[in-house]
């Protein structure tokens, strides 16, 4: 015991400077720092005090290092027990506005874990890193909802309404004769299942306060789910003899039809066209728009298009016409609205296209206009779909919608009778809120939309919590703008796109949005749109994302855009399956993005790409100022990345993270000064304007140090390179290579940090609200 609390107090506790498996070194930038390190190591109290002081006090010293050389001080009176020296050490690198704020972030948490230790109590509580929720009042006001209710009620619990509109509306009523009294209004909604057709609409008039908020709530213990498609019933045997004869023989007895016209539905979408394509949902489970191939993809051909170029030396043609390689597109000369989804030119981005024509004897396609955004270009990855002949798998459906007929080739073993069949009719939310403050939705499921499943525009202090939101076309909720928003405790699954887009503050003052992302689970999303729909989509300023875990997605699993977001205490595993060139966290093009802070999340099994790769934490073109802290890299990088992968920023600080079985601990790919220059050009009077220059005083030298990072105190284990294309210039100190892998609780409680990291604290915690 008295091992680990030793080591847990050194900076390092074996020598920073090590040989990788690779047989290249680790340079240090300051081996007087190494020195003052190994002699707290050893126990050489006065030495370490000395050297650390010494380095410290050196004004050419980067600030980086001047930052450990203080932290490693402050570490050195607590080693030596000296509790008064050790708070004046603290308190002074907390104070040190020269210093990265992590380091002063650092102290600070020190400062207040010693006065919890004085109190009898851990000095680390996990509560100050959870969202302090909103302490629901008891209601003045309870309205009841039931499906066997009626909106000719009174709302009351043996009187019930029928839906939540008229439950709104009573709310309404009583507004307008008074405001709602201390406790506000509180809609129970019971358990069963909701047809949904039209938005509930919130508007301003809907609003709480804080001391009277209004809440939509499941009954206790119930689960209300509101539907957005239709139960398909009816199926038959196709009675068409046409339409037979174009099916494989082998399926041609077992596809069966239904009429969905009969069923009431009129709006029947459009094939892939996002938040309008109808969905088919076989007892849950998403079937196959019949496609082929029925799994995978195969590549283009050789491009025919007459309007050429060449980027990055590699060619393509702007317009949409190239040669296909297999027979059988041949065999869909007669399909009236075949569609082609791909990656044409590049692997990270893909999207539909509509066939206009297909030439057999050139085998050749030509696609409908708009083109791709990128281009096309040879043996890039497509597949066809949208196929009525290529119903051939078990799964596989087709709308017809010349004549409203559903094809579906049922699983094997599946008797159509017996399953919940339902096509997804609703495109539009099932929850607007326009201008809405102090509502909260708790509880409730929404499943089965074309869309999304709730909006929030503008106003304050709403939140979703507890709430299931899956079998979607879009995303599961949409906040742009407003201040304090919470989704928290959700559960978002078996989505067409993302799970949460998240936009708030204000980039250009850098005022706070307060919104946050906390306690979900996110996974099997980005079906229909499978690159740029992450988990969460981040933007605007001072928002969060905590506490969740994120899983099972094609591309990334955060996409962060703007100023001062935290990211912390996450856990992200087996993302970027499919596409090329992205990572589990991914921010992009502009090197004011300062101030986000990424600590404490643990990235598993993120090893996909296909040229690039697939890293940890990419930080693309020009991001710079962002700190990665405390972070446990397992298994992650491919190809050309590491777990962390910088492009053409710089000023990032890389701390304090562990790297454990990972292709490559930090990848860069450096732009060199000229294309820095060039590129920053025109973010630089934003750079020297306030509140950018004061909030940000490393903007001041953003001209200089092109493709410098710091690089400090990190642990690579067992990974086959530390650093990949650095090319010597990265600011590097304290970090320890070993050629074995190593059991991560171990290292974080015996051999790295100053803190163990917080393993059990990351990811999901239990929660009375937590889906």
């Amino acid at each position: 015991m008295k091992r680990r609390l030793w080591s847990a107090l050194c900076l390092l506790t074996i020598l920073a400077v090590r040989v990788n498996a690779a047989g290249a070194s680790l340079p240090s930038c300051c081996p007087p720092l190494d020195a003052a390190a190994k002699a707290l190591a050893e126990k050489q109290f006065d030495a370490a005090a000395t050297g650390f002081g010494a380095v410290a006090a050196d004004a050419s010293t980067p600030a980086f290092v001047r930052g450990l050389a203080l932290l490693g001080s402050a570490q050195t009176a607590t080693a030596r027990r000296d509790a008064a020296a050790a708070t004046a050490a603290w308190q002074r690198l907390a104070a040190d506005a020269t210093v990265p704020p992590l380091y002063r972030d650092i102290a600070q948490r020190q400062l207040a874990e010693a006065e919890r230790r004085k109190q009898g109590l851990p000095g680390r509580d996990p509560a100050a890193y959870r969202v302090k929720l909103p302490s629901l009042p008891e209601p003045s006001v309870v309205l009841h909802v039931s499906p066997t209710g009626n909106d000719q009620n009174d709302g009351s619990e043996s009187k019930p309404f029928r839906t939540v509109e008229r439950a709104r509306n009573a709310v309404r009523d009583l507004m307008r004769k008074s405001p709602l009294p201390r406790g506000g209004a509180k809609i129970l909604i019971a358990g069963g299942e909701y047809s949904a057709r039209e938005p509930l609409t919130l508007t301003t008039v809907d609003s709480g306060t804080a001391e009277a908020p209004v809440v939509y709530q499941a009954e206790p213990g119930q689960t209300p789910v509101f539907r957005g498609g239709v139960r398909v019933a009816g199926w038959k045997s196709i009675a068409d003899a046409q339409m037979r004869e174009k099916l494989d023989p082998s399926v041609r007895d077992r596809v069966l039809q239904a009429d969905v016209k009969a069923l009431g539905v009129t709006d029947l979408g459009d094939a892939t066209d996002l938040r309008r394509r109808p969905e088919l949902f076989v007892d849950g489970v998403p079937q196959t728009l019949a496609r082929w191939p029925n799994e995978g993809f195969v590549k283009t051909g050789e491009i025919l298009g007459a309007d050429t170029f060449t980027q990055w030396g590699i060619q393509g043609c702007k317009d949409g016409k190239f040669q296909y390689v297999e027979d059988r597109p041949s065999r869909w000369l007669d399909e009236p609205d075949a569609r082609l989804y791909g990656y044409w030119f590049w692997d990270w981005y893909e999207e539909y296209q509509k066939v206009s024509q297909i030439d057999a004897g050139a085998r050749a396609f030509t696609l409908a206009k708009p083109y791709s955004n990128y281009g096309y270009r040879k043996d890039q990855r497509y597949y066809a779909t949208n196929l009525f002949r290529e119903i051939d798998s078990p799964g596989e459906w087709y709308l017809d919608r010349r004549t409203g007929v559903l094809y579906w080739l049922p699983p094997d073993g599946v008797d159509a009778s017996k399953v919940e069949t339902v096509l997804s009719v609703m495109d539009r939310p099932f929850i607007t809120m326009s201008d809405v403050n102090h509502v909260t939705i708790l509880g409730l499921t929404f499943q089965e939309g074309r869309g999304d499943a709730v909006h929030i525009a503008r106003g304050a202090d709403c939140l979703i919590a507890g709430c299931t939101l899956r079998r979607l076309g879009g995303d599961a909720i949409v906040i742009d703008g407003g201040l304090r928003h919470g989704i928290f405790g959700c559960t978002m699954d078996t989505l067409g796109c993302g799970g949460a887009r998240v936009a708030g503050g204000d980039r250009k003052t850098l005022t706070p949005g307060g919104h946050f992302v906390e306690n979900c689970t996110v996974s099997n999303i980005s079906r229909l749109k499978r690159t740029y729909t992450p988990a969460v989509h981040l933007d605007g300023c001072g928002n969060r994302i905590a506490h969740n875990l994120f899983e099972r997605m094609p591309s990334s699993a955060m996409r962060i855009e703007g100023n001062d977001h935290l990211i912390e205490l996450n856990v992200v595993r087996n993302v970027v399956q499919e596409s090329d060139d992205q990572g589990g966290i991914d921010m992009f093009g502009n090197p004011l993005y300062r101030g986000v802070v990424i600590r404490w999340n643990r990235w598993s099994d993120i090893v996909g790409g296909t040229h690039c790769g697939a890293a940890g934490i990419r930080l693309d073109d020009m991001i710079s100022g962002i700190t990665l802290h405390g972070n446990l890299f397992e298994r992650c990088g491919a190809a050309l990345f590491g777990g962390v992968q910088i492009h053409g920023g710089k000023e990032n600080l890389v701390d304090g993270n562990v790297f454990i079985d990972c292709f490559a601990g930090v990848s860069f790919s450096r732009w060199g000064e000229k294309r820095w220059l060039e590129s920053i050009e025109q973010f630089l009077p934003q750079a020297n304007r306030e509140p950018y220059a004061t909030r940000y005083p490393d903007l001041a030298g953003i001209k200089k140090d092109a493709d410098v990072s710091f690089i400090s105190r990190n642990l690579f284990a067992h990974c086959q390179s530390v650093f990949l294309r650095d090319g010597g210039i990265e600011k590097a100190a304290l970090n320890t290579v070993s050629d074995q892998s190593v059991d991560p609780r171990v290292v974080c409680e015996e051999l790295l940090l100053s803190a163990p990291l917080p393993l059990d604290e990351m990811g999901p915690y239990e929660h009375p609200w937590r889906r």
